[in-house]
């Protein structure tokens, strides 16, 4: 169907040109000149009667300018749209107009855009102009924004054509800039602050942090909270100043700056002297904590201690990243740890000898307790949680709380940063449309073009965990069989038809049918049993997303199948001719069916990345988007969905490809 935008109106000015052949024929055939000047006579009369015709010409206004201009200006326009037309508009009027109406978006929904509002701006010097006034009014009141621009930057120099760098370094400058006096020379600290020239300069023991900057204040362990009058639950809102953007910068290039440390000096160190070098260098950052810094997956939170004897150093062959646990108190007024407290010691006290309580106490059975970066997340967040609080000095205030993040270093986490951005869209298109479909995305925050944070999946099990502990247990029984995931759920959620196994088993479809969506969407490879994880109730969790869209391991294509469908996965909805399987195939139409509806909200965002990007996964440059928005099938009816459906089942049923990763996984990295 055509739509009215596409209809393209235009005049039929009438023309001169029949008068004209009339006048030069009758003035060859006219010996006297009489008839030529009767026919030239003829043509005035003719012109003088086009341009009173002209005049009565109304010109339609419903060109295609007009129409877009009117879709900016009315209420159903949203974040994702500003974006995708900051994007594609061409025309400056209607490209003016966009960038005035950034103002009224809801600040929430555009940051979850920033990454390609920055992009646009470091790569379209139309979508810089006309977005400049939006993000340096921000950047006035809004720290949390101002240091995530800069990181962005410190990101896109790096993934984009070198002729975006000045332009994207003058913005850098300019977000360096407080909108306090008195602070020019924590403003030209943070001009050359870059995780590529990270040196141990105002870190050694005993030195004050930051006197060069003139503005950093420390952390002093004597520092008491008030209950009424607490600095850590002020607003984190108001004007930037020099000093907490270069706190916050500086912090988070010290946590950096150690991974990048533990690599060079300890990368072929036992964990057991890796873990002693982490200790040490996190208990000097501890003693030196700056006032007002905070975990940056969100700005409701104020950091006063780390817990240095938790930080552990996680498994990596080339890397040394490392996971720590930071004290804080959250500034959000309807965060209330104290009332979580008294109903998770409540439930306790019922739930003591309970299925839930088993669940966990049997899932710590199956972390190495030798090795430190396993056991770190062997024991159940709740429970670390509470033995943490009961040693903190501020265990009785109502805003405390534990946040955990991994350090990583020597690697561009970009594109996992845009991986979870798309699955953060997934996720809301299906709750949007009522559709059960579980995901759990992560936080990322980029920091550079090789560095970044990462929130923990916590309570959780990697299916090689979970295949490695049950082939132990069977040997030792003296079982030869083979296990299968049906055991483990068996074993720890109880008998088949027992409703802590239903229920489990519900989360399971559930989730399994999601990531099956979006794997299929986003052709996620190097699924192998190490990257996918189970939680405490039972939903399937995938991680590492380091090869999608038209990348795989070492380019070779090899999973061809949809996604990961084996016979196990299968056995634990019960089989093929089961109702939970149909009811897995059911999910899968209706999913297909909300992302057909909402397919640009997901194709936009690639659009955006693709242009000039060096990250792998558009290595293949247009054809990549023009791949992703055909598997969205937006012209097939909902019958030829349900054949989809049954085709992408067929093909990733019991796959031979999937199994012969699985297998090369286990032989070569011994991944069950």
């Amino acid at each position: 169907m055509i739509s009215e935008d596409d209809v393209e109106y235009t005049v039929k000015e009438p023309s001169l040109k029949d008068i004209d052949e009339i006048v030069e024929k009758h003035e060859e055939g006219s010996t006297d000149g009489s008839v030529s000047i009767a026919a030239t006579e003829v043509k005035h009369q003719t012109q003088k009667e086009i341009e009173v015709e002209k005049e009565n010409v109304t010109i339609p206004t419903h060109d295609r300018q007009s129409w877009t201009m009117r879709l900016i200006s009315s209420d159903s326009f949203d974040a994702s749209m500003a974006v995708e037309y900051l994007n594609s508009i061409q025309d400056k009027p209607s490209l003016t107009f966009l960038g005035k109406r950034l103002f009224d978006l809801p600040e929430k929904d555009l940051d979850f855009y920033l990454p390609q509002l920055m992009y646009l701006y470091v790569t379209k010097v139309d979508a810089a102009s006309v977005s400049h006034a939006y993000i340096e009014k921000r950047h006035k009141n809004d720290a949390q924004f101002t240091v995530f621009c800069i990181w962005l930057l410190n990101c896109f120099t790096k993934n984009i054509p070198n002729r975006y760098e000045n332009h994207a370094l003058m913005l850098k400058s300019l977000l360096s800039r407080s909108n306090t006096l008195g602070s020019s020379t924590a403003s030209e600290s943070l001009n050359i602050l870059s995780l590529d020239r990270l040196e141990e300069t105002n870190w050694t023991v005993g030195s004050n942090y930051g006197r060069n900057t003139g503005s950093i204040s420390t952390y002093h362990a004597s520092s008491t909270l008030s209950t009424d009058v607490d600095l850590y639950e002020k607003p984190r809102f108001g004007p930037v100043t020099s000093q907490l953007l270069n706190n916050q910068l500086n912090f988070i290039s010290r946590l950096v700056f150690i991974g990048v440390k533990l690599t060079e000096q300890h990368l072929f160190s036992s964990k057991q002297e890796k873990t002693i070098a982490l200790h040490s260098e996190m208990n000097m950052l501890n003693s030196m904590l700056p006032s007002s810094v905070w975990i940056p997956f969100d700005f409701e939170n104020t950091i006063f201690n780390l817990c240095v004897n938790e930080s552990a150093v996680l498994n990596s062959k080339d890397k040394v990243p490392y996971v720590f646990f930071a004290e804080v108190i959250r500034s959000s007024p309807h965060y209330n740890s104290n009332s979580n407290i008294k109903t998770a010691a409540s439930l306790n006290q019922k739930l003591k000898h309970s299925a839930s309580n088993n669940i966990l106490m049997k899932n710590k059975s199956y972390h190495d307790s030798t090795d430190p970066s396993i056991a770190v997340f062997a024991e159940p967040w709740s429970e670390k949680k509470s033995r943490i609080r009961e040693s903190s000095r501020y265990e009785n205030h109502q805003k405390w709380d534990l946040i955990p993040v991994i350090v990583k270093t020597g690697d561009d986490l970009s594109q996992e940063a845009f991986a979870q951005q798309l699955l953060f869209t997934f996720k809301e298109l299906w709750r949007e449309e009522g559709v059960p479909l579980y995901l759990r995305p992560y936080k990322i925050v980029c920091i550079g073009s090789d560095a970044g944070l990462i929130e923990p999946v916590l309570d959780t099990l990697s299916l090689h965990q979970i295949k490695c502990h049950l082939t132990n247990l069977f040997r030792t029984n003296g079982n030869t069989a083979t296990p299968s995931l049906k055991n483990h759920f068996e074993n720890v959620f109880g008998p088949v038809n027992s409703e802590t196994y239903v229920n489990a088993q519900k989360n399971f479809i559930q989730s399994t049918a999601a990531y099956s969506l979006v794997s299929y969407y986003l052709q996620l490879k190097d699924r192998h049993n190490g990257n996918i994880l189970l939680d405490m109730e039972g939903h399937l969790i995938h991680i590492d997303y380091g090869f999608l869209l038209s990348s795989s391991p070492r380019n070779l294509g090899f999973e061809t199948a949809p996604f990961k469908l084996t016979t196990e996965i299968i056995d634990v909805m019960g089989g093929i001719d089961s109702d939970m399987f149909l009811y897995y195939k059911s999910l899968l139409l209706r999913g297909l069916m909300a992302a057909r509806k909402h397919h640009r909200r997901i194709v936009s965002l690639a659009e955006v990345m693709s242009t000039g990007s060096k990250m792998q996964c558009f290595r293949a440059g247009p054809e990549t988007v023009r791949a992703l928005e055909a598997r969205f099938h937006v012209s097939s009816t909902d019958e030829q969905l349900q054949q989809l459906v049954d085709t992408l089942v067929e093909g990733s049923r019991d796959s031979y490809t999937t199994r012969f990763y699985d297998s090369f996984q286990y032989y070569t990295n011994g991944i069950h």
